[in-house]
């Protein structure tokens, strides 16, 4: 299908970075480690990701304190359980009564508002079954229980799903939301809940899993806001520039080639010779990826990528 690119447009291709950013700080870092082959694989791509805050206190069930979480028609109350969490090393359990739907736990958020260029409360987690066979929902309620959003049912399974949902929060009207994670029909199963993420936010994407101990993966920088698994958290952007790299080929005799937004390959590649490192020496600008290749071989790298969030 035709674009309509026409060559004389080529100054929109080519981003000249301002005075200001050339020479901004680094301010993100990635590790580099890759094993590589014949075929030319991306051993980084750049990500910056979304800025995040989790407003759940204890969301992946580190802290003892599980009070934060109200249980709702279960038989017993809401325990930590170490058998198989998502991530860490707990994730909460409930022990449904069999009585009724809606049997689980419910998270209340601090007073919200709706804002004029959008405002959203976006909830997700994620559920596994403990025992029997059930369907569950995480929904939005007004702070009676009133049902405001859902998402789908979700069969329960062995396996950790997520679920999600997003409502639009009203303008001008300041109000707390429980944030309900339910069967969605009445049955006999235990089910575990685990990475908790409740967030006001603006666009009303929802974003991946934030808390202070998330190992980042692109330059973001997790942090706790307060006590580690008792406090909110926020997520800082990744990088969307690379500003410096440093390589280093592992093998003694293996030349590899590295191409930077571009797909490497041993011509018109940067050639890292064995036991080699290459490491620029001035703040470069380059926007998508890093690809290698091996001459030969399955030869290792490893190295780490500078940036900045914007630029």
């Amino acid at each position: 299908m035709a674009t309509n690119v026409r060559a004389d447009e080529w100054q929109s291709w080519e981003v000249d970075p301002s005075t200001r950013t050339a020479v901004h700080p680094y301010t993100k870092y990635a590790p580099i480690s890759a094993t590589l082959s014949t075929t030319a694989e991306d051993v980084f791509s750049v990500d910056r990701g979304h800025a995040s805050v989790n407003l759940v206190t204890n969301p992946r069930i580190g802290a003892a304190d599980i009070t934060m979480f109200v249980a709702q028609g279960l038989s017993t109350a809401p325990v930590r359980s170490t058998t198989s969490p998502a991530l860490g090393t707990h994730a909460l359990e409930v022990s449904t009564a069999n009585s009724a739907k809606g049997e689980g736990i419910y998270w209340v958020t601090p007073s919200l508002t709706g804002h004029p260029e959008g405002s959203h409360i976006v909830a997700s987690c994620e559920v596994r079954a403990a025992s029997g066979t059930n369907t569950v929902a995480i929904s939005i309620t007004d702070s009676a229980g009133v049902e405001l959003a859902t998402s789908p049912a979700t069969a329960l399974s062995t396996s950790w799903q997520q679920l999600s949902v997003v409502y639009a929060l009203p303008m001008h009207s300041p109000a707390t939301y429980r944030v309900e994670i339910s069967t969605v029909a009445q049955a006999n199963q235990d089910f575990f809940i685990d990475k908790i993420h409740v967030e006001d936010r603006k666009d009303g994407t929802v974003p991946v899993y934030v808390d202070g101990d998330v190992a980042p993966t692109n330059g973001e920088q997790y942090d706790w806001l307060g006590t580690a698994n008792a406090s909110e958290s926020k997520r800082r952007p990744g990088m969307s520039v690379m500003r410096g790299i440093r390589i280093t080929n592992e093998h003694a005799t293996i030349k590899v080639y590295i191409g930077l937004d571009t797909t490497a390959t041993s011509t018109t590649g940067i050639t890292i010779g064995g036991g080699e490192t290459w490491e620029t020496n001035w703040p470069v600008d380059f926007r998508t990826r890093i690809s290698a290749i091996a001459a030969s071989g399955t030869p290792a790298i490893h190295g780490v990528v500078w940036g900045i969030h914007q630029g």
